[in-house]
């Protein structure tokens, strides 16, 4: 009733950012009873398949025991969940919420007290491209998209902008850009001075992850002007967000970085107590995680949930992508189904 597989997404494209390049990604799928949950595992993040069977075998009795209820206790047991790897908690975190729902026969947003059809328009993400003309191509596929995300941090920052300027000169809508931690503290001053009579909605993770101090240091250097800062890679959990309040404008959640839906709920509440924009964001993932994130999109202001778009074929099926409008599925607890 407990398992842990391999889950591969092969991409239908060379998706390349400031981490590197791929063409396909290996998550790992867990079941407990009639529940699924997706662990991603991107090669950038520390996370392996076989951290994520280790720690699921490791709670297989208490999640065995777990089952025996009816309505199950998840939020009294995933508090009791012992420390390991945030992706794998977070699968067991969306599992449960499923089983829950689907045992009470609701979809998951039903259960949260959630709107959906207030829900935000998400961007679509553009990686890195290897040349102008590129670039140009990937605009033309997605011109009437309402919300557009760059990823740039090339290591060149002529590169950067350039990218930026050529997409605003062609673009009309929403408009964010992702460096994914990879500008220094001067460069990023420098580029968002660059940057800021382009209309950005936000720049994310523009500087390292490692030093908070860092996020202060950028937040004195730079100009009022400047686009608003979102931080994405330096906010794992509560600690960071309390530490990054005054310096970030925003965080973007994840829910394999934070550890699961329950996890996203308390980041978003500390971070509006912050008067913090809260963005809920993905890495490249099935419909599996995509639509468990997307059952949170009532509360918050950005949605980049996009990743099930860049899989050549998505092996589940849930939420709908429709340039950016996100349509919930209406059937219990996720409302994933295999493909």
């Amino acid at each position: 009733m407990i398992s842990v597989s391999p889950l591969h997404l092969p991409l239908r494209h060379a998706f390349r950012i400031a981490h590197g390049s791929s063409t396909e990604r290996s998550n790992a799928l867990v079941c407990v009873g009639e529940g699924r949950g997706e662990a991603a595992l991107p090669p950038y993040y520390p996370t392996t398949l076989e951290a994520v069977k280790d720690y699921v075998a490791s709670v297989t009795p208490k999640l065995e025991k777990l089952l025996e209820h009816d309505p199950i206790p998840v939020h009294s047991f995933l508090a009791t969940l012992p420390p390991g790897p945030s992706p794998a908690r977070a699968a067991i975190d969306m599992a449960v919420h499923d089983v829950l729902c689907k045992r009470l026969g609701i979809p998951l947003h039903v259960l949260l007290g959630l709107d959906p059809n207030r829900m935000p328009v998400s961007s679509y993400t553009l990686p890195i491209p290897e040349h102008p003309e590129a670039l140009h191509q990937m605009l033309d596929e997605v011109a009437d998209f309402p919300f557009l995300k760059l990823k740039i941090g090339s290591g060149d920052l002529t590169w950067d902008e350039g990218i930026v300027r050529q997409t605003r000169a062609r673009y009309e809508g929403t408009l964010c850009v992702d460096v994914n931690a990879r500008w220094s503290v001067e460069d990023a001053v420098e580029m968002l001075g660059r940057l800021s009579d382009l209309d950005l909605a936000f720049v994310e993770q523009p500087i390292a992850a490692g030093n908070i101090d860092s996020w202060h240091h950028l937040r004195r250097l730079a100009e009022p002007s400047s686009p608003p800062l979102i931080a994405d890679e330096s906010v794992q959990g509560h600690a960071d967000v309390l530490a990054l309040a005054g310096a970030a404008d925003g965080i973007n959640i994840k829910l394999a970085k934070c550890g699961g839906i329950q996890a996203a709920r308390e980041l978003i509440v500390l971070a509006r107590a912050l008067d913090m924009t809260v963005m809920v964001g993905c890495m490249i993932e099935s419909s599996i995680a995509m639509t468990a994130a997307a059952h949170l999109g009532p509360l918050v202001d950005y949605l980049d949930l996009d990743g099930p778009m860049h899989l050549a074929a998505d092996p589940f099926r849930g939420l709908l992508f429709q340039k950016g409008t996100i349509l919930l599925p209406d059937g219990p607890g996720l409302g994933v189904d295999p493909a």
